[in-house]
Order: C-alpha cells, then sequence, then structure tokens
C-alpha cells in the first residue's frame, strides 16, 4: 500500500539488501536484481457449496518472498484467511495468493443457501440483489443467513420511497410508481443490504415502445451502408440496424465493422477507408475534421439537436459546423465507492475521503496523471467554464488557454495534493478488498455494477473546501457521416435513428450510457452515476466537452508531473511558471 511509504520503503529496502548479500556470497557478479516469485496453489479450481471450508497452499518454485498476502475479488460470496476459503454466498470469486511479486489465482463457484461468516458466523444474502419491474408488478426478495448462534436469521424489509416501491412483512415487492428505490433487508442478527428497485411505465419509461425513431417510417431506403461500432457493441449495433430497415420499410444492406470511439482516425489511411456511419467521443472531433471525415449535419437536423438535446450538447457537437449526432453523455467524472465500507456521506470531502482511506487502510484510484483528469481537476475553481477553448476560424482555429490564472493557480493546487496522497493509487479498478473508492469516468459504470454487486455504490466528486466539487470533464459520444461519401442521405438518416429517442432508450437499457435527449430525462431517474453527474453539472463542477487539440491532454498530463513534485511551501509563482508552460503548450501543432 503507498500510504505507508516509509516504513515499506524502509523494509523493502531491508529485505532486498539481505536478499543481495546472498546472491554476492554465492556468486562473482557485483550487483543483483530483484526477480519476481514464480507462484502456484495447489488448485486452480473450487466447486464449494454455502458453509464449506477449503485450505490453499502456496509453493515458490523461482523467487523470493516469505509473507502470502491473500485476496478474495467478492467477499460476499468467499472470504479468505491465511489460506482458508470460506463460502459465504452463491456466486462465483477468485481468490489470488501475492507473494514477492508474484501470484496465483484459484476460480471458486460456490453454490447453495445460508453459510458461515469466518469471523463472527453471522451472515445474510438476499435474492435478488437490484431487480427492474413494470408499474403494479410484483417479486418477492427472499433473506437467508445464520444468528451468530448459527440459528437461521429473520428479516424485515422497509421501502426507501413507497410512493415507488412498497414492500410487506414477506418481502414482496411492487411497482407503484416510476423511478428507482431501495428496500432496505435487516436480519435478526444486525445485518443488513439494499435491494435496488427501478419501476419503469412499459408505455413510457419501461421499453422503446412508443419512442420516437426521429426520422420517417416510409423511407424504403436500399442499397449498401458500412456502419463502426465498438467490438463489444457490435452485436447490438447489428439488431438496431435490422429494426431501422424493420420501421422504415427500408432494405439497405448494413455490414457492421470494428470502430473503437476512442480511437479517431488510427488504423485508417483516409477518410474513405472509414465507415459511413462512425461512434466517436468529443475530444476526437478536431483529429476526424482535419482528416476530412467529418460531414456537416443538415441544418433541419442541427436544429432538432439544439431543440431535442439542448445547448451544452449542441455546442459539444459543433466545430465550424454542427458534424456529429450526440447519442450519450456518459463520460463524466463521478466517484464509485463501496457500500460494505462506507456512505456517500463519509467520503463527500477529499478530507474524509482520504481521512478514511488512511484509517481503513485502503486506497483511493484515480488517475490524476492523465490528462483527461488532471485538465479537469486544474478547472475546479473555474465555475462551469472551461479556462480552454477552440475557436474554428475560416481556414485553421485558434486556442485560448487561461490555466496560468487565479483560478488555475487554485486548481493546481489540488492536484498537488491528491497526487501527494499516500492511499493514492494511479489507477482506475474497481473499489474492491484494498480499494475504498474510484474516481473515474461514468461510462465505467457497468463493469463496477459487476464487480460490487450490491456494495455498487456512486458519489459526486468531493468537496475540496466548503463550496467547490472537484472539476471534470462531461465527454459526449456521436455518430459521425463520413464527408468523403458522395450521397449521404441514407448515412444521414441511420446516424439520426441511432440518437434517437427509440435507440438512446434502448442504449441505456443495454448500457447504462446517460441519453442526451431531454425526452428522457426522466427514464434515466434514479440511477446513481447520472444523478451524480446531474449534482455535479448543477454545482458548476462538470464543464460540457467541446472540440479540443490534442495538445490539451499531452500537456495537461506534463503539468500534473511538474505540480506533483512542488514542495507543499511552493509560492504562486512556481505553480504560474508551470501553467504558463501549459498554456503555450495547448496552441495546436500546425
Amino acid at each position: 500500500m503507498k500510504r505507508k511509504v516509509f516504513n515499506f520503503s524502509l523494509l523493502a529496502g531491508i529485505g532486498l539488501l539481505a536478499f543481495g548479500v546472498v546472491g554476492l556470497a554465492g556468486c562473482s557478479s557485483s550487483s543483483t536484481s530483484f526477480v519476481a516469485a514464480s507462484v502456484s496453489l495447489n488448485k486452480s479450481s473450487l466447486q464449494m457449496a454455502v458453509g464449506d471450508v477449503e485450505k490453499l497452499s502456496v509453493t515458490v518454485s523461482k523467487g523470493y518472498g516469505s509473507d502470502v498476502k491473500w485476496f478474495t475479488s467478492d467477499e460476499h460470496t468467499v472470504k479468505v484467511r491465511d489460506g482458508y476459503v470460506y463460502a459465504v454466498g452463491e456466486g462465483e470469486a477468485t481468490v489470488t495468493a501475492a507473494i514477492g511479486g508474484g501470484y496465483a489465482e484459484c476460480q471458486v463457484k460456490v453454490s447453495g443457501e445460508g453459510g458461515a461468516d469466518p469471523q463472527s458466523g453471522k451472515v445474510l444474502t438476499i435474492n435478488p440483489a437490484s431487480k427492474t419491474i413494470n408499474l403494479n408488478e410484483t417479486f418477492t426478495i427472499t433473506a437467508v443467513g445464520k444468528n451468530e448462534d448459527g440459528s437461521a436469521i429473520t428479516a424485515t424489509f422497509d421501502s426507501e420511497n413507497p410512493a415507488i416501491a412498497t414492500v410487506d412483512a414477506n418481502g414482496t415487492v411492487k411497482g407503484v410508481g416510476v423511478g428507482s428505490t431501495k428496500i432496505s433487508v435487516v436480519g435478526s442478527n444486525g445485518l443488513s443490504k439494499n435491494c435496488s428497485v427501478t419501476v419503469k411505465d412499459p408505455s413510457q419509461g419501461g421499453s422503446s415502445t412508443g419512442r420516437d425513431i426521429a426520422v420517417d417510417t416510409n423511407l424504403g431506403y436500399s442499397g449498401n451502408l458500412t456502419v463502426g461500432s465498438p467490438l463489444i457493441q457490435r452485436e447490438f449495433m447489428t439488431n438496431l440496424l435490422r429494426e431501422f430497415n424493420e420501421l422504415t420499410g427500408s432494405s439497405v444492406n448494413f455490414t457492421v465493422t470494428t470502430f473503437e470511439e476512442d480511437n479517431g482516425t488510427s488504423g485508417y489511411g483516409s477518410a474513405e477507408s472509414m465507415p459511413a456511419v462512425f461512434p466517436y467521443a468529443s475530444d476526437q472531433t478536431l483529429t476526424l475534421y482535419q482528416f476530412n471525415a467529418l460531414s456537416s449535419v443538415v441544418r433541419t437536423d442541427a436544429n432538432w439537436i439544439k431543440d431535442q438535446m439542448g445547448q451544452d450538447a449542441y455546442d459539444a457537437a459543433k466545430l465550424s459546423s454542427v458534424v456529429g449526432y450526440p447519442f450519450s453523455s456518459d463520460n463524466g467524472v463521478v466517484m464509485f465507492y463501496n457500500k460494505s465500507v462506507c456512505s456517500a456521506g463519509d467520503i463527500d470531502t477529499l478530507d474524509k475521503l482520504f481521512a478514511l482511506a488512511d484509517q481503513k487502510d485502503m486506497e483511493v484510484n484515480m488517475p490524476i496523471g492523465n490528462g483527461f483528469y488532471a485538465a479537469g481537476a486544474l478547472m475546479t475553481f473555474a465555475e462551469g467554464k472551461s479556462l480552454y477553448k477552440l475557436t474554428p476560424t475560416a481556414t485553421s482555429y485558434t486556442v485560448t488557454s487561461n490555466f496560468n490564472s487565479d483560478k488555475g493557480i487554485e486548481g493546481a493546487k489540488v492536484i498537488r495534493r491528491i497526487a501527494n496522497e499516500g492511499s493514492l493509487r494511479n489507477a482506475t479498478s474497481a473499489p474492491i478488498n484494498d480499494v475504498l473508492a474510484t474516481i473515474v469516468d461514468a461510462s465505467k459504470v457497468q463493469d463496477f455494477k459487476k464487480t460490487l454487486g450490491a456494495n455498487y455504490g456512486v458519489a459526486p466528486l468531493p468537496y475540496v473546501n466548503a463550496t467547490t466539487r472537484l472539476g471534470s470533464f462531461l465527454g459526449y459520444k456521436f455518430y459521425g457521416v463520413n464527408n468523403t461519401l458522395k450521397d449521404k442521405t441514407v448515412a444521414s438518416a441511420v446516424a439520426k435513428f441511432l440518437c434517437s429517442e427509440y435507440v438512446q432508450a434502448k442504449r441505456y437499457d443495454e448500457y447504462n450510457v446517460r441519453p442526451t435527449l431531454k425526452s428522457l430525462d426522466d427514464y434515466a431517474v434514479g440511477e446513481e452515476h447520472i444523478e451524480a453527474l446531474k449534482a455535479q453539472q448543477a454545482a458548476k463542477a462538470t464543464i460540457p466537452l467541446t472540440a479540443i487539440s490534442s495538445e490539451l491532454w499531452s500537456a495537461s498530463a506534463t503539468a500534473e508531473g511538474a505540480i506533483k513534485v512542488l514542495s507543499a511551501t511552493a509560492a504562486n509563482t512556481e505553480y504560474a511558471s508551470i501553467l504558463d508552460a501549459l498554456d503555450k503548450a495547448c496552441q495546436p501543432s500546425k
């Protein structure tokens, strides 16, 4: 753990020194190097029932190390203590043994109900941990477990918002209003868990039925068209394009190819070789435009974007003209955390966040060295306005950068503080085991839900003082129409369909990404990462991302590295010098 820097470094130095002495005694080399241990377990997989206990043993065949550290990917499925694996809940988990820089894993599958906690004997499991239902639909939560004396628990149920979902004494839940809430389940052993419930109206918010497809239902288009899609969404895209044909009376022969949203022109020699319609992130707009890949959106569609999606989405889609069809705004930064360790109120300020991490001997993940996060943090005190602006001209574009300002200097001090916290890890992984919270963009929501299960939680970014939250960007995703097409009619209709109300509702259901259409604001109500983004925007802590030059990210990352090594008593002039260099570096390459 990074937070114990002195102790860890001292012990590691002693250990390596001892190892080096042994090595020198046995050979004539003047130096030795540390080699990660080669680690294996006596079992690579386990099939267990709840309540079972298995013992894993470690063998180190190469390298050095004596202190084995054990980890589990899901403590609600298995707990591990000194190699003993305790099955405490139904599911799957990975047990890891780490030693001397090496590690080995065992895949564990647990079946059955009930179980025992290896420390107290108490356990509570609920099923399901989350559920989406329609209005007037019901389902029943089952709660099982044991009291400390081994007897079976009884449970009580309560709804956080009975106007959305009610629950009776038997755990039967009924959807009575559109929205999301939680059903708390409290066992007689004192343990508690929540079941997240989302209620939708099947004629409005429960499915895409009746949603506007944004294009005419009698287009009758034909021909061939290539559409790009991220690899993990290709099946989803294929089904959408089939629906386009069905809903518009068309017979277009679609070919779906892999096109990752964040890769810009990578892998393409020319715009002609790119798909006719392709997805891209807002920070790729300028790169694609310079590549002659982005066609201007027709005026009627540009007006539709502004009317239906609002000024922020319209501005994000605009360069010299509107060049993209916005379909999600999910790249805003939020804070994911582990509900089994803390509540959102426990970590709502930087002081609380890092103090709790220190108290719990846990880490905080945030890729502060990444330019996207560093640039956003530098704008913490900018009151929702960007300190960077790219303005197109008739033949080129200009950049105005004002990081070297009072606001930028205050933001730089926040970066220095975060970067020098002992518990900070420059990572984006989900908060499990030794990680308290992760500050990362909201598009990662599915990974965190899968990892944390019932302990999944999201909060707005923490306050850095009494009134100001940590700053960040809100990035958009678009569909672009290839500018090299001779006839863009069909491609434009497909792009507009792919960001329609009908499709955005489907995409939200499938991937939990935040819709851009104002008509869908109530559709995603109650989703924690979306509510966190809304709270940050209301607090002017999130800046909508418009077109940028790539220099912003690289220059911001360089500035973060320079800020990090400043002393705690550095004068404002030292910060100003770094930020002045950042402003100059932000000027785009010609």
